[in-house]
């Protein structure tokens, strides 16, 4: 597939970009990072938008522009408030690297974000998406910023047969994209094309009808729209079953703290096991005893884990043998970032009073 079979014409690629243009300025929705046009908050809201939903990054977006409103705020945080902030969005390594960046921005470049692509890309976590979309948006250089969105509207347009995740698909679809973004308006077009792909062109119920892009889209003449994007194949998640214990002692909960590196380096959370994802737990803690209360499921990497939570008053010496284990109150237990499924289960304490938290709501901070 090359740049020329696209269209039958530049003037084909322009009325298209137009078309897509006209129809973002009539429905694109008013998220809170649309009104700004501070680099340092696109920046942020780009970020989030690689972690969740749209509707629901918006939340974390402005809470955490309401904690860090630059990066001169941000690069003085404390990581722990840092990585609270970023709390139920996961891959707690992007929380880390903003805050890296933040710091270089502080520390050596007045505290403004570069204005070049290049210069985005040099900053500790950003990769060609998020350097493309703080470009475009932020200073109006035409760049492309291809999102999982960006992909599968380009392979329908293409009618790709080729592998989206590979590169010779992801070459085709970027040459694609920057033949047909809008000089005038790259920003606005990039996130056309995101909004594109989250509203009308939707992966399982495409709504063509609507699209402002049917007069040019390959896969809706030949039949193949639920056919692309094509994937290569990819080994399947694992899954794994376990435990997670909770001790209570004097309306405190038992935490341990995760090892310097690897998985949620350096987090505390409720002792798990879920072998072989998870080592097996001190027989002290695997084998206590309690109530049975419920269920949660968690994802990381490869794994896809149920963890039955248990219940355990605490005896002498239980905890032993677990480094860096702690007891916890319920004002300190809510301030603490936690992975995921402690988040979860933190929440469930709460609700059922099993620890009283008397300062902050019981689902703060909490998935």
């Amino acid at each position: 597939m090359t740049k020329k079979k696209l269209f039958d014409s530049r003037r084909d690629g322009e009325q298209a970009a137009s078309a897509l243009l006209d129809w973002y300025d009539r429905v694109r929705r008013p998220f809170p990072w649309r009104g700004t046009t501070d680099p340092y908050k696109i920046w942020i809201s780009e970020v989030m938008l690689q972690q969740t939903q749209t509707s629901r990054a918006a939340d974390y977006y402005l809470r955490w522009t309401g904690l860090f409103p630059t990066a001169e705020a941000l690069a003085r945080a404390p990581e722990e408030d840092v990585l609270k902030a970023w709390e139920g969005l996961g891959y707690y390594g992007r929380a880390r690297n903003l805050l890296a960046a933040a710091k270089v921005i502080a520390g050596t470049l007045g505290g403004r974000l570069p204005e070049s692509y290049e210069g985005l890309l040099a900053l500790p976590g950003v990769g060609p998406y998020t350097a493309g979309a703080v470009a475009s948006i932020a200073f109006g250089l035409p760049v492309p910023a291809v999102d999982a969105n960006g992909k599968r509207v380009f392979s329908r347009l293409l009618d790709l047969e080729n592998p989206v995740d590979r590169s010779a698909g992801e070459e085709t679809i970027r040459e694609a994209f920057a033949l047909l973004l809008s000089h005038d308006r790259p920003g606005d077009f990039n996130q056309a094309v995101m909004e594109l792909g989250a509203t009308l062109c939707l992966p399982r119920s495409p709504k063509c009808g609507k699209c402002p892009l049917s007069g040019i889209c390959r896969a809706r003449e030949r039949g193949t729209v639920l056919l692309r994007p094509v994937f290569s194949g990819k080994e399947k998640g694992e899954t794994a079953e376990g435990k997670m214990i909770v001790l209570l002692r004097e309306g405190k909960a038992f935490l341990r703290k995760r090892p310097s590196r690897g998985l949620w380096a350096g987090f505390e959370e409720f002792p798990w096991e879920a072998p072989p994802a998870e080592p097996p737990l001190p027989p002290a803690l695997s084998q206590a005893e309690g109530a049975d209360f419920g269920l949660i499921r968690c994802s990381f990497t490869r794994w896809r884990i149920t963890l039955r939570v248990v219940i355990v008053p605490a005896q002498d010496g239980m905890e032993q043998n677990t480094p860096g284990g702690r007891w916890a109150g319920g004002d300190e237990l809510a301030s603490l970032p936690l992975p995921s499924g402690s988040a979860r289960v933190r929440k469930m304490l709460f609700r059922a009073g099993l620890i009283a938290c008397p300062s902050r709501r019981p689902e703060a901070g909490a998935e």
